[in-house]
């Protein structure tokens, strides 16, 4: 069975690592997350954990008392809430001594199958763990796209036009989680891709759609993201599942290796969003990926600003 340890920055807000989360828990659904307890990336892996009932092990340095210390409230209280809800505890040392943060990135990374890395490049606690993996060749998933400083000739682009006469590799579907396609551009999938509905039902039917999350369907032509920016059709959708399915699109291309993508203003329409935070959330996602070409299609008769 897999176990997948993770490592990343103090400063990271869940908001900006949940997708990137879910696409991983998407790719390894049985495995048991390994976390340090830190706040940051740690405290946001053993969040996403608990909410989903993923199995946890957490892997602290010093006992909670001697960690958080110098906690506020809040952070107390999530920490004390993952080690309730954790499967397996382990507890490195009962007094505070710098390097057993090392022993603890030692630890995680040797009892895992996989190392998932949220690192920009900076020195610290994250580099020292990466660079350990990197030593002994473990396998490591770089999850941030800042890490990569190389650009390529791949670019983001807003563009008029039918987005079903793009020749992109990959094109985005946005979907509801009650198995309906009967209204804005998941109708003219419908209608276009008969098969993709039928699968789509039974995903729904199996609880396999979530909101916030990418479902992915392999068509004869190319690949279709459906994005679950809504739970019912009858509801509003909601940014934070507009932003999560975002990440989770960055995610599922770089692994599938897409080189190009189109997709509408997800949620502006039919989900209710106002337009000018779609156009916000997407462009603070999408506008710095390089990797592959992203293509984002007008909304008819609403206008969008440029940006600044």
């Amino acid at each position: 069975m897999d176990r997948i340890a993770f490592t990343g920055h103090r400063h990271l807000r869940f908001s900006e690592v949940q997708g990137a989360l879910a696409a991983i828990h998407a790719k390894y659904p049985d495995a048991t997350w390994i976390t340090g307890g830190a706040i940051g990336l740690d405290s946001h892996a053993a969040e996403y954990a608990r909410l989903h009932g993923i199995p946890l092990w957490l892997i602290l340095p010093f006992p909670q008392k001697v960690m958080t210390a110098k906690w506020n409230a809040a952070q107390t209280a999530k920490l004390r809430a993952h080690i309730q809800y954790c499967s397996k505890l382990s507890v490195l040392s009962l007094v505070y001594k710098a390097s057993v943060y090392q022993d603890r990135n030692v630890r995680m990374v040797d009892l895992s199958t996989l190392l998932c890395a949220f690192f920009d490049g900076s020195p610290g606690g994250t580099a020292n763990c990466v660079n350990y993996a990197k030593g002994k060749g473990h396998p490591i998933m770089m999850c941030l796209s800042s890490f990569s400083t190389a650009k390529s000739q791949h670019g983001y682009r807003e563009v008029h036009g039918d987005i079903f006469t793009s020749d992109a590799k990959a094109i985005v579907n946005t979907v509801n989680c009650v198995g309906a396609m009967g209204r804005g551009i998941a109708l003219e999938f419908k209608k276009r891709y008969p098969d993709l509905y039928v699968a789509y039902r039974q995903a729904c039917a199996r609880k396999e759609i979530k909101p916030g999350h990418v479902w992915v369907y392999r068509a004869h032509d190319r690949i279709i993201l459906n994005a679950a920016v809504k739970d019912n059709w009858r509801d509003a959708s909601r940014i934070e599942w507009v932003e999560s399915c975002l990440n989770e699109l960055v995610i599922l291309c770089r692994s599938m290796k897409v080189t190009s993508l189109a997709l509408p203003w997800m949620g502006a329409m039919n989900g209710w969003i106002p337009v000018q935070q779609i156009v916000y959330s997407t462009r603070r996602i999408l506008s710095n990926v390089h990797e592959f070409d992203i293509s984002v299609y007008e909304i008819r008769d609403i206008k969008i600003e440029a940006p600044a």
